[in-house]
């Protein structure tokens, strides 16, 4: 039988999308009467749907007694790995292992369809650990499945287990190769497409994921990109879902432009409120948005959801964690309330130890059984086009001139780099500050404005900017001036917005300090740094710090500790 894997896919991917719905499960009400007499694949049909619970364990029992009649040892496997779908991960893991171990035991099996055979069980069970928030298992029965549908010219659940260990990649800390193997994984897409029988679903799917992980790389332009492709392309294919789910990406990119009204309104609209994990995600951008909107009632309310959420599933590790209870436990400290930051805390270290685990393991698995047997694959596959056919070596001279623009594209950006880092630590860092024309100061009135100044210098001395809850309304209110007013003054005389103004304030304070202070970086997270300088998440300070220095902060926290370490020497 041709195994197909339509639904079976979109199964797996509700595991990542969150805003889809099983808008193409079996209806029950289908099929009537006896399910003995239904064939494999529409018993399959309804054993990879959301149906109910009861008539797809029926589904399984026709399905084992129709291939145990017909003495299929291999149909009797396979119905025990489709199973695994609508069991716990424990019983799951254990029905796939026992169809695989079935599918050995058979005489006479062609080594092609077992290798398809076990090519789908370990997507099997790659999908049922990444459901379970088990990333780097699921990593590692992905690549098994990546190298056994390869055997057997197994094009649609190559191109589909790349793109879930690129996720994976993106996710914990490896962008950069998730966004080199999303490439890859285009090439190959394009290179097969005529023998993709679900060319238009993984191409979406493919855009989806791209997005993804510019999203993580902090790349907003690229994200953009691909965002607007997959927005085009859903239209194009009719495709609600995934409508939708570029939808929410567009409002996270809004997100990290500060285009948090619009964001908020996009993703309020597209957000699947639900009890499980899948929504998680969308909840942690809205109370981050609230947050930023000076609402922090709102975001802590976002935030004890998520919280609920993960304690039903026993607290598994989701992007975003760590930053989440940081947030709980320092609103828990400013209430008082010891008990519930205790709890907090636990999680924090609870969660910063199961991230630098995963992110260990997960390293050790894809460097091992992936990254390098690619690149020797990739190295051999080069030789041998090389040594077959002398016309290649063109495309030798041309690899060599693009390492050779690459490494002088390398060679400014060092150069670049390092000059700033010199500039950064030659001196004292200042406010950048715009000669205001005498029009514009006349508009405002001289003693007020020097009045407000003279409490904004104060202010400034005693390092009030510092203050992660602060605000335009809460600073005017505190230098006896109303918001409008120390907006246009700011406007003028620091010419820059309030927002501007305060952050290129704290990156300033912040590179100065850590300069005369280097221990910090040596004892601080980077959560912890970005906190102490008033910055209520990572992304932020990154964002605000390469915007004034051309630089990020692990770039400058670097210099600092080669100094360091140089002076110690």
């Amino acid at each position: 039988m041709k195994f197909v894997l339509v639904k079976e896919f979109k199964l797996t991917l509700c595991l990542l999308l969150s805003s889809v719905v099983f808008c193409w499960a079996q209806n029950k009400d289908t099929y009537s009467g006896d399910l003995s007499n239904l064939t494999y694949d529409e018993l399959y049909d309804i054993m990879v749907s959301d149906g109910d619970s009861l008539y797809i364990e029926n589904a399984f029992s026709a399905y084992v007694k129709k291939a145990k009649n017909n003495y299929d040892t291999l149909e009797v496997a396979r119905a025990l790995r489709l199973n695994a779908y609508n069991l716990k991960l424990i019983e799951g893991i254990k029905s796939v292992d026992s169809s695989i171990t079935i599918a050995n035991s058979i005489m006479g099996i062609k080594k092609l369809d077992l290798d398809e055979f076990m090519a789908y069980a370990h997507y099997t069970k790659g999908a049922l650990f990444y459901d379970n928030d088990k990333n780097y298992l699921a990593a590692n029965e992905y690549i098994k499945s990546y190298n056994l549908a390869r055997r057997c010219n197994n094009y649609d659940l190559s191109i589909i287990v790349l793109i879930f260990i690129a996720d994976i990649k993106a996710v914990f800390g490896q962008e950069d190769e998730a966004i080199l193997l999303q490439r890859k994984t285009r090439d190959y897409l394009d290179l097969n497409k005529t023998n993709i029988e679900q060319f238009e679903n993984l191409e979406l799917f493919w855009v989806e994921q791209m997005s993804r992980s510019f999203l993580f790389a902090m790349e907003l332009d690229s994200a953009n990109k691909y965002i607007r492709k997959g927005l085009d392309l859903s239209k194009k294919y009719n495709d609600k879902n995934f409508l939708n789910q570029f939808k929410t990406q567009s409002a996270k990119l809004d997100f990290y432009l500060n285009n948090f009204r619009r964001a908020k309104d996009t993703l309020e609209r597209y957000n699947k409120k639900s009890n499980n994990l899948q929504s998680a995600d969308d909840l942690f951008y809205l109370g981050m948005i609230e947050g930023e909107l000076g609402n922090q009632d709102r975001k802590r309310d976002y935030f004890l959801t998520i919280d609920s959420l993960l304690r039903l599933r026993n607290y598994p590790l989701r992007d975003n964690c760590s930053e989440i209870y940081q947030f709980l436990l320092k609103d828990a400290v400013n209430d008082g309330n010891t008990g519930l930051a205790d709890h907090y805390l636990k999680r924090v270290v609870y969660y910063d130890s199961l991230l630098l685990i995963t992110q260990k393991n997960l390293r050790e698995i894809t460097l091992k059984k992936f990254d390098l047997p690619m690149q020797e694959e990739e190295k051999e596959s080069l030789g041998n086009i090389i040594s077959s056919k002398s016309k290649w070596l063109t495309w030798l001279y041309i690899m060599c001139g693009c390492m050779l623009i690459g490494l002088t594209a390398y060679f400014i950006k060092y150069k670049r780099t390092k000059n700033r880092l010199a500039r950064l630590m030659g001196g004292s860092l200042t406010l950048e500050k715009t000669d205001v024309s005498k029009e514009t100061k006349e508009q405002l009135d001289e003693e007020t404005v020097a009045k407000v100044l003279q409490n904004l210098e104060i202010w400034e001395q005693r390092k009030g900017f510092l203050e992660n809850s602060l605000t335009q309304q809460s600073l005017a209110k505190e230098l006896n001036t109303n918001s409008s007013y120390l907006s246009k003054v700011i406007n003028v005389h620091k010419s820059k917005n309030f927002a501007s103004y305060l952050k290129d304030i704290r990156i300033t304070y912040a590179i100065n300090d850590l300069k005369e202070n280097p221990k910090i970086v040596k004892t601080k997270s980077m959560i912890q740094i970005a906190e102490m300088y008033g910055f209520n998440s990572i992304s932020v300070f990154t964002k605000c710090f390469k915007d004034k220095t051309g630089v990020t902060p692990g770039v400058f926290f670097k210099r600092i500790l080669d100094d360091q370490w140089k002076k110690s020497s």
